[in-house]
């Protein structure tokens, strides 16, 4: 009896996982992969960017990483690949919401508030991408570009796949 309530427990606690590894291990460096995630179909053109958050500094200054992932948003409105940008994220590390501190990003390089969406309250992967669906399902948006690191994108897609969500992948390292 104690085994099958364990059992059910587990079943429970992650029957909802794209993949068991995921909740167990961090991403790793390898091109393998992303280039097994890259050659996934992908929709010809995409809606809306998915800027996925990484923690700001301490003091609330935008870290590397959150730099680079604005970065990708800016050259992904630039390039007219997207119509708007959804920044996700919440206080997943820190006192300040990720999402706030790249939408900031985004003003002050100019871009007008029509096209920065704020998610601030996810503090996983998994979140981001859950909440950002609902957010593209009420202003129908059918598309993604996920934005995020080298070494994050097939994680992330994995999990958009989960939720059914047709997407491509940018690299905010790339060029």
């Amino acid at each position: 009896m104690l085994r099958l309530g364990l059992g059910l427990f587990f079943v429970l606690l992650f029957g909802g996982c794209a993949a068991w590894h995921d909740l167990f291990q961090r991403d790793r460096p390898s091109g393998d992969i992303l280039a097994e995630a890259l050659r996934l179909p992908a929709p010809a053109s995409t809606d809306v960017g998915i800027a996925l958050g990484c923690p700001s500094e301490d003091d609330g200054t935008p870290s590397d990483c959150l730099r680079c992932r604005v970065a990708g948003a800016l050259r992904a409105l630039r390039q007219k690949r997207v119509r708007a940008v959804i920044f996700s994220g919440g206080a997943a590390h820190n006192r300040y919401v990720e999402a706030e501190v790249m939408a900031e990003l985004m003003r002050e390089n100019g871009v007008p508030e029509s096209q920065i969406l704020v998610e601030g309250q996810a503090l996983t992967t998994w979140q981001n991408l859950r909440n950002a669906q609902r957010m593209m399902r009420a202003r129908g948006y059918e598309t993604a570009l996920l934005i995020s690191t080298r070494d994050h994108l097939p994680r992330a897609r994995r999990f958009a796949d989960y939720y059914g969500i047709p997407s491509a992948l940018m690299a905010c390292e790339e060029d």
